[in-house]
């Protein structure tokens, strides 16, 4: 005798935004190909997203302590819904918006929101609340070694020193001429 394939969730927990399922018995009720509703259900899934402020990234909004967040179910469905709202799994809110004004660290955790109908049960994507990241103190600056190429001793100064020296003087004798040239009024230079 074969033993039946088991489903990978288990039976007697049944997740928050599980869809109601009939039951015969302690056996859930088999697909059309002999499968695992609940099981088949749950891989099919598709996540509805929700529309937040601050706006989330990849499924995280990153908020200070203290202000405000707002979560949004946005998915038209007929008839209306039931909204409800999860914080880490657990039951936390109802209606279309979920407020959470002054956030505290108690609040910080990832939030869904289950829609049903009597048509449909439809799920959001999880949206993580957490704080932002740290900013990364600056380091303190290291001294700086004077670069061995750019330092200059003993001739190389006195050249350098003389080089200065001479071009000083011939800028200042450009200069003497250029005046004297220009205020001649003897005329004795010509």
């Amino acid at each position: 005798m074969r033993a039946k394939p088991q489903s990978p969730l288990p039976r007697d927990t049944v997740p928050a935004w599980s869809p109601p399922t009939t039951t015969t018995g302690p056996i859930l009720e088999k697909d059309a190909a002999g499968g695992d509703f609940r099981a088949n259900l749950v891989n099919s899934l598709q996540l509805m997203p929700l529309k937040t402020f601050p706006a989330a990234i990849r499924g995280v909004i990153q908020s200070e302590l203290n202000y405000s967040v707002i979560l949004q179910w946005v998915v038209t469905m007929d008839p209306e819904p039931v909204l409800s709202w999860t914080f880490n799994g657990v039951p936390c809110g109802m209606g279309e918006k979920l407020f959470i004004r002054r956030l505290s660290w108690e609040q910080l955790g990832t939030y869904m929101c289950i829609a049903t109908n009597s048509k449909k049960q439809l799920v959001s994507e999880p949206v993580t609340i957490s704080l932002p990241e740290p900013i990364a103190q600056p380091t303190e600056a290291e001294p700086m070694e004077p670069d061995p190429t750019l330092s200059l001793s003993g001739g190389s100064a006195i050249g350098l020193l003389v080089a200065g020296i001479l071009g000083a003087g011939t800028l200042i004798a450009g200069v003497c001429f250029t005046i004297i040239q220009t205020f001649d009024p003897l005329g004795c230079c010509e």
